[in-house]
């Protein structure tokens, strides 16, 4: 019989720690110990985490470049410019493509998405795709769950005089692309207190600043690319899969 080389590190809980929670929170002990265990060793932190009451919403102008980013929209749909939603074929990317679709057409853009074939065109945004999207009469594109690496696509964007916005959650790269805006919580420098959002995290804080109000009609989209991006479900992720799972069952969007 195989012996197992691995051994459990058994963590201790300071027993006023443990008390304390019960008490205040009216828990089980041993949940008290996994919250602790967690970080989450005091009544008031343990309560951000564990009641929505106590969440908010941060405010998404918070993120670098999101007022230029919406002023951007607003004059295209003002000035009637097409515009495209450059998506990813995951679950992340393809909610993220469907909020910031709902998103824009709640504003009356004229807008459409497209979503790169991965065995063909790979992941990120592609030279060849915005070319095609240029001639199709698109002047903007905004990619979602995206397009933080993009340098060379988007140097191509600006060649060819076609407005590029990276709304993005991944770890920024040391070269930045030159776009029109980059709404990323992960950028260097952006003052947004939580970094742990998915794209559609993201694109649902672009809705937000768009509608000037938390767009909560498409949370239970939000919720599938949060949930299966593996991102932290503390802070804003928390609060968002905690509100979305609510009406779960009474969602009118379609899945």
């Amino acid at each position: 019989m195989l012996k197992s080389k691995a051994r459990w590190n058994i963590r201790e809980q300071a027993s006023n720690q443990v008390d304390e929670l019960v008490s205040n929170l009216n828990i089980a002990p041993l949940v008290a110990k996994l919250l602790i265990n967690r970080g989450f060793d005091t009544v008031e932190v343990a309560k951000k985490f564990l009641y929505k009451e106590q969440m908010t919403y941060h405010d998404p102008f918070l993120l670098d470049d999101m007022e230029k980013t919406v002023l951007r929209i607003r004059a295209a749909v003002d000035q009637n410019e097409k515009i495209l939603i450059f998506g990813d074929y995951d679950a992340d990317g393809v909610s993220s493509t469907t909020v910031m679709y709902c998103a824009l057409r709640s504003i009356g853009a004229k807008v459409d998405f497209y979503i790169p074939n991965r065995f063909t065109e790979g992941y990120g945004p592609n030279e060849p795709a915005i070319r095609k999207a240029k001639e199709q009469g698109y002047d903007l594109i905004v990619t979602v769950d995206t397009g933080i690496a993009a340098v060379e696509v988007a140097k191509v964007a600006k060649e060819i005089g076609l407005d590029f916005i990276v709304t993005d959650h991944h770890e920024a790269p040391p070269v930045l692309p030159d776009a029109y805006a980059i709404i990323n919580p992960k950028k260097p420098g952006c003052p947004y207190p939580f970094k742990g959002l998915a794209g559609v995290g993201v694109a649902f804080k672009v809705a937000h600043a768009l509608l000037g109000r938390v767009p909560t009609e498409w949370l239970d989209i939000v919720v599938i690319g949060t949930v299966a991006d593996l991102v932290p479900l503390v802070d804003e992720n928390r609060l968002l899969v905690m509100e979305a799972f609510m009406p779960f069952n009474q969602r009118r969007n379609p899945v």
